[in-house]
């Protein structure tokens, strides 16, 4: 049997029935599992099982069929993460440039905590080929409110995050610059009648830009992101997301990813991105780790757009949470 061959039949077994969330329209849900249905075929033991996904983006495509060379994996049967490495995702560095500038012009229109979807052509040209899969695409931007108070930050995702452990600043060397309640950055689309009006506009009135304010009554999962900057003056983000039991976080890279594990044993996956859409420098780096937690699984993620930050780096400050929980645990 070919590699490729290999891989996809494990991660069937692997992921087995995926159901759509439900935050998806009923048109996308309809067509997402028809699609899904077409795929896993008619194997009994595999529809006896279920795994909850988050359409993360273009996630979807990778659902669909676009073909992934490898998996790298964290976690266990309660909540684990995947990087799926791909050739198929397209990037231009001066495109994303451009696209990064028309996220920025949609952003300056919100007022603070608004949402919306956003789609131009420069967009559709770093994705693969999705249209063929019956599926439409497009950019989510916010305007979030900030908490600049660390202490009330601090104290309110307390309340939110059990057993939350957040970098230390006078050990770590950080200062706390802002807080907000969703991911570092990006974010999920599950809108597809609106990406589809979007798409449509751009192709049948020639207009370069097309976005469209969107309302949730609720979330995929809750997420938390606390903002730092170091003595250097780089930045570093640290996000928190509070997982449902059996869900699967799976993201579609081109990034160079590294399972490593730190002083407690725990699992940890460093990725290194130098084709990145929401980074000004085009870089990402990331290390990420499972909290498996009694109440609900928290996947952390420290993660850095900054030209000089180190894997040695982001290793040292997640150390030193470990370190922290570690202390605070109650002796058995």
């Amino acid at each position: 049997m070919r590699i490729e061959d290999r891989i996809k039949v494990a991660y069937r077994e692997e992921a087995g029935v995926i159901s759509v969330p439900a935050l998806a329209d009923k048109r996308a849900r309809a067509r997402i599992e028809r699609l899904l249905k077409t795929k896993q075929g008619r194997s009994a033991a595999l529809s006896r099982r279920a795994v909850k996904w988050a359409l993360a983006g273009s996630l979807a495509l990778l659902v669909m069929g676009f073909t992934a060379q490898y998996f790298v994996r964290i976690g266990d049967d309660r909540f684990s993460m995947e990087m799926a490495i791909v050739d198929e995702v397209k990037f231009d560095a001066h495109k994303a440039n451009l696209v990064r500038q028309q996220l920025q012009t949609v952003r300056n229109q919100l007022a603070v905590g608004e949402k919306a979807l956003v789609y131009s052509s420069e967009i559709e040209s770093l994705l693969p080929d999705y249209r063929s899969k019956d599926l439409y695409y497009a950019e989510y931007v916010s305007n979030p409110y900030l908490f600049t108070n660390y202490g009330q930050w601090k104290e309110r995702l307390a309340d939110l995050v059990p057993q939350l452990v957040l970098p230390d600043e006078r050990s770590s060397g950080l200062v706390f610059v802002s807080g907000k309640d969703e991911l570092a950055f990006g974010g999920f689309v599950t809108e597809m009648d609106v990406a589809k009006r979007l798409q449509t506009e751009v192709a049948d009135k020639g207009t370069a830009l097309a976005w469209e304010k969107i309302t949730r009554s609720e979330s995929l999962f809750d997420s938390y992101t606390s903002s730092y900057k170091d003595a250097s003056g780089d930045e570093l983000s640290f996000t928190v997301q509070v997982n449902k039991e059996g869900s699967k976080f799976v993201s579609l890279t081109q990034a160079q990813s590294e399972k490593l594990k730190l002083s407690d044993g725990r699992e940890a996956l460093y990725a290194f991105n130098d084709k990145f859409l929401y980074s000004d420098t085009n870089r990402y780096v990331s290390l990420s780790w499972v909290d498996t937690q009694a109440e609900s699984p928290v996947l952390y993620t420290l993660g850095s757009f900054s030209l000089s930050m180190t894997k040695e780096r982001l290793i040292a400050v997640a150390e030193s949470m470990v370190a922290q929980q570690i202390k605070a645990e109650p002796a058995a």
